[in-house]
């Protein structure tokens, strides 16, 4: 049977109480038994005591002195608190015995040399016995001293100890049964709560929250991680939208303009010049959708967290050397130079690939929005084992808010897509995760007008 949370909270709670109760009531049972036992020993031990006193033991033999403590009223009755004696010789042949064991006899263990207490029976009834040895000076055993009392009362008291303890047993179970329940359903309903409301939100009611609880238990901070992942969850929601939203705008404007730019070429017969002309306007478009394309294929392998990098110790002067080659052409389009002091030799561990990425996508960026006959100033720098690399421009410059969203997928800082600058705002995006992968920290500094610094850490 499959028990819900409260109910299991007081299944455990019951099983464990029970074993402890359990094991309390068995001690305090036997304490009681062995308390009763124990003064009943101790009433042997004087009447025992007082049977030796009146033996007399000469050479091998023992005579017993005084013949009144056999008739004393407790060695005469049956009804009230009698006391039985009996002597026997090292044979086992009774020598005397009280007059109320009548016909009866006390039992007689051969094999006992020394003093010993035990249960036994009576006539059918329940008798607590001692047999004691009687010795010679020499030490050898002459015969036997056996009392008896009947353990009928001590029975009783003990039964009835038993009766009660076993009673309260199970109602002190019952009652901890339903207290744990009640207890435990008090305890959960927070929980309770938080299964209610996480059961309403869907995709389309990611904004609402779980009621944070009053106490600041285990189960607050369930429900507020819970909530951090709802955060998380709708973040992640709102930016696929927006993501969707802007590649389905930056695919259909190319397809757009194709579109409009073969239907114009088909109304009428145009000359070759002009063919050709809208032909390489089209594949240009064509190009820019396949850049696109691919540039969210990488994004995409990238957050799928498949791509693992290849850690590996790179020169930095060699890598950004490589890429300086790969984009001069851009920079030469736009009559900018490139400034790099590669006098400092600094090594890291990383991915020579993805860093590669990492400098050409930043550098691009920075051709890109400088202006024309300006110059991008590139540094490397090793201070206390952190290699920091600096990619500055001298071009449009961003505002702090510009700057916080730099790495905003399909984000362009101009805001404007019909912009004479190209672009699609994905670059840096892909430039952010590259670094997360590689624990590689990438700040920006910008102002407005007078250039945007990227800079670049490395940890070793």
């Amino acid at each position: 049977m499959q028990l819900n949370l409260r109910n299991r909270i007081s299944f455990f709670y019951l099983i464990s109480t029970a074993i402890l109760t359990g094991i309390i009531f068995i001690a305090i049972y036997f304490s009681v038994s062995e308390t009763v036992y124990r003064h009943m020993d101790e009433d042997l031990d004087a009447e025992s005591n007082e049977i030796e006193k009146n033996l007399v033991v000469l050479n091998d033999q023992f005579i017993i002195a005084n013949a009144f403590e056999w008739n004393e009223r407790e060695h005469g009755q049956i009804e009230v608190n009698p006391v039985f004696i009996q002597i026997i010789d090292a044979s086992g042949k009774i020598i005397k015995k009280t007059g109320n064991l009548l016909n009866g006899k006390l039992n007689f263990d051969s094999q006992l040399k020394t003093e010993y207490y035990f249960n036994t029976s009576l006539s059918g009834s329940q008798i607590r016995q001692v047999q004691i040895p009687i010795k010679n000076p020499s030490g050898v055993i002459l015969g036997y001293i056996i009392v008896a009392m009947p353990l009928s009362e001590s029975s009783t008291v003990l039964n009835n100890l038993f009766v009660i303890l076993l009673g309260t047993f199970w109602l002190v179970l019952l009652a901890l049964y339903y207290i744990t329940r009640y207890i435990a359903g008090k305890s959960i309903s927070p929980i309770n709560k938080v299964i209610s409301t996480a059961e309403r939100i869907t995709k389309e009611n990611l904004d609402e929250r779980i009621e944070l609880p009053e106490h600041k238990d285990e189960i607050y901070k369930l429900t507020s991680t819970i909530n951090d992942l709802l955060n998380r969850l709708e973040d992640a929601v709102l930016r696929e939208k927006q993501f969707t939203s802007d590649a389905s705008h930056e695919l259909r404007t190319p397809l757009a303009v194709l579109k409009g730019t073969l239907e114009v070429l088909i109304r009428k017969p145009r000359d070759v010049n002009e063919y050709e002309s809208k032909i390489k306007y089209c594949i240009s478009e064509v190009d820019r959708m396949t850049l696109l394309i691919e540039q969210l294929l990488m994004l995409a392998r990238f957050e799928s967290g498949k791509v693992i990098p290849v850690i590996n110790e790179i020169d930095l002067n060699t890598a950004m050397q490589a890429v300086i080659q790969r984009v001069k052409s851009f920079a030469d389009e736009k009559k900018l130079s490139i400034k790099y002091d590669d006098d400092v030799k600094v090594s890291v561990h990383a991915d020579s690939s993805m860093v590669g990425t990492i400098f050409e996508n930043i550098l691009t960026n920075a051709i890109k929005y400088s202006n024309e006959n300006g110059c991008v100033n590139i540094k490397i720098e090793s201070i206390d084992g952190k290699a920091t690399c600096y990619i500055q421009d001298n071009g449009l410059g961003m505002t702090e808010e510009q700057a916080s969203r730099i790495f905003d997928r399909f984000y362009r800082g101009d805001e404007s897509r019909n912009s004479r600058t190209e672009g699609n705002g994905i670059g840096l995006a892909i430039v952010k995760k590259l670094a997360d992968l590689q624990n590689i920290s990438i700040s920006v500094s910008s102002q407005v007008e007078k250039g945007t610094v990227f800079i670049v850490s490395f940890i070793n």
